[in-house]
């Protein structure tokens, strides 16, 4: 399934607006921050759960015990569950997308919103906003991965060039991800469908298996369940290899440079 940016919805809070989509298990959330900065929301308050997220323009600084660590736009980062209580924040103007594990008993529906003291606004159209990642020429028929593990998933940053992943085989680890540029088909074993510029989509877990197919070059950034790369499961060809472009997480915080 995937969710295109018109289909997202959308919230505001003390001037924050959040659009959303919510995928199997997992929610997509991309908020806008004023120009007058993070102060007095949500983003400020403490915290102690996992973060997997994108900066895509602005920047945005991770603050936990005195310590401060900016990441700029452009940067994937994860905060792993568990560590020492957090917040985040920013100086002015900035876009922030992430993924988020929802638990069944979270109330997500337009009255549980309000009653957390969400607005929530019309449907409208929304723009197509991604983060930037550097083009860089792949070679026909290939796929080109980069890959950091994040607490139970693996954050991978791919590239395919033209008429890429049709000799693949069949995938069934399931994947949470956001198309950057360009688009490809995720084939399944009994449907199809296309995915574009700024969608987001997911593939539950096989079978039946999928694979994805791009006539054109094309970018997009996934997660998917470290548990489900390993063992005698049907993965794609391309996934395989994961453990070659690794960039492994050294410090609390893990920030990658999706380009």
């Amino acid at each position: 399934m995937h969710v295109a940016p018109v289909d997202l919805r959308a919230i505001r809070q003390n001037g924050v607006v959040i659009r959303f989509a919510l995928l199997g298990p997992m929610a997509y959330a991309l908020a806008e921050v004023p120009s007058s900065g993070s102060s007095g929301t949500a983003l400020e308050q403490p915290c102690t759960l996992a973060h997997w997220g994108f900066v895509i323009e602005g920047e945005l600084s991770y603050v936990a015990g005195g310590e401060r660590e900016t990441i700029p736009a452009g940067r994937g980062f994860h905060v792993p569950a568990g560590g020492a209580e957090h917040h985040f924040e920013t100086r002015a103007a900035a876009l922030v997308a992430g993924f988020q594990p929802v638990l069944p008993e979270v109330d997500v529906s337009d009255k549980g919103l309000a009653a957390q003291g969400f607005e929530i606004l019309k449907p409208r159209a929304a723009p197509t906003i991604v983060p930037a990642i550097t083009e860089r020429t792949v070679e026909f028929g290939q796929v080109v991965t980069e890959s950091w593990p994040m607490s139970g998933y693996l954050m991978t940053s791919v590239r395919m060039g033209e008429r890429a992943g049709y000799t693949s085989g069949w995938c069934d680890a399931p994947h949470w991800g956001l198309v950057t540029a360009g688009r490809f088909a995720i084939e399944w074993e009994n449907d199809v469908e296309i995915v574009s510029t700024g969608d987001i989509f997911y593939c539950p877990g096989g079978p039946p298996g999928h694979r994805l197919e791009a006539a054109d070059p094309t970018t997009f950034v996934d997660l998917t369940p470290l548990e489900m790369m390993q063992g005698d499961r049907r993965l794609a060809d391309w996934r395989r290899d994961w453990e070659r472009s690794v960039h492994p997480m050294t410090r609390g915080i893990a920030v990658a440079a999706l380009g």
